[in-house]
């Protein structure tokens, strides 16, 4: 079998590495792995015969199409009518490739990642959006740099940097990846979290009052992620538990524009993702409902209330300095 057998033609143009299957979806789509590769990603018999059932989470993919949309106005972002895409840590497609495709609807998109049972969501979903010949999922390392220098107009990561023990060879990834004036786009937490630290921590020390009661489930739900925010902002490198973290990092603009700069990007620009008028409440309950796993649990009004308190002080405009969330836009120099 040929290396790049049903691969389509512009694939073998932005690799510089070989390209084989790694296995076929139901479709008859490929997930390729870089040969000579040594990652164990395999795919399961059992996990592509479950496929179907993961397609419903496409419907997320609109919160992340507003998100890409709101950055390319700001930012004036302009691509080639083709654009080339990388997407870093695609998972399953979700939050970044099918968004792509919408905006883009000519684009090449080369979507990568560690997981090839995730890429296989994406690859046998490919079809049924007439992307199968425009999007190529590929098994590697977002810090990895298998492909031809300069071969790309955009690369995307959702939620990647701050999975990564060292986010620069991410963004340094990017930038070789990039040809001179392309755009980098990454979602990314920031640390704006600590003062839902501060505001958990109100709320735990309230909570020893005999008249405000907080059930014991809450509490260790607002402990666990204050110390969470406390191990993300500013981490210890040197600490033997921080590469079992799976979300290593809370990052400062700063952080990030020093890195962009040493990796050869000449502009950094940032787009915060939320400032609207309970934004502190509102993700409290989002953090809560993703920890318990159900919506079963629920502030008592008197720790709401301080929350509320929190979004009464902090105007818009300094919500988006600080942000919580938020979209960083590189642009690769000359």
């Amino acid at each position: 079998m040929s290396q790049f057998a049903n691969a389509p033609d512009w694939l073998t143009e932005v690799f510089d590495a070989k390209l084989l299957p790694l296995a076929y979806t139901a479709s008859g789509i490929p997930v390729w792995r870089i040969l000579d590769d040594q990652s164990e990603a395999t795919i399961s018999a059992q996990f592509q015969a479950n496929a179907d059932e993961y397609h419903q989470r496409y419907a997320a993919s609109d919160h992340f199409e507003d998100l890409f949309r709101k950055a390319l106005e700001q930012t004036a972002v302009e691509l080639p009518a083709v654009p080339r895409i990388l997407d870093l840590g695609s998972g399953s497609g979700v939050n970044s490739v099918v968004p792509c495709l919408r905006l883009f609807p000519g684009a090449e998109v080369i979507a990568t990642d560690l997981s090839g049972e995730l890429l296989s969501i994406l690859a046998d979903y490919l079809p049924t959006i007439d992307a199968q010949d425009r999007v190529a999922c590929v098994v590697m390392d977002a810090m990895s740099s298998p492909v031809r220098p300069g071969a790309f107009d955009l690369v995307t990561g959702v939620a990647i940097l701050h999975h990564l023990l060292t986010p620069r060879e991410g963004v340094r990834a990017a930038a070789r990846a990039l040809r001179p004036g392309g755009k980098a786009i990454f979602f990314e937490p920031f640390d704006g979290y600590g003062l839902m630290a501060i505001a958990y921590r109100h709320i735990l020390s309230q909570a020893r009052w005999p008249f405000r009661r907080l059930d014991k489930r809450l509490a260790d739900i607002l402990r666990m992620m204050e110390q969470d925010i406390a191990a993300r902002t500013l981490p210890d490198i040197t600490s033997p538990n921080f590469a079992f973290m799976d979300d290593k990092w809370l990052f400062s603009q700063e952080h990030i524009a020093k890195m962009a700069e040493k990796c050869g990007f000449s502009k950094v620009e940032f787009i915060p993702h939320m400032d609207h008028p309970t934004m502190y409440r509102d993700v409290a309950e989002v953090q809560i409902r993703l920890a318990a796993g159900s919506d079963e649990l629920k502030l008592p009004a008197w720790a709401l209330e301080i929350l509320d308190g929190l979004d009464r002080a902090i105007p818009p405009m300094t919500k988006r300095r600080m942000m919580l969330e938020g979209t960083i836009v590189l642009t690769k120099g000359d």
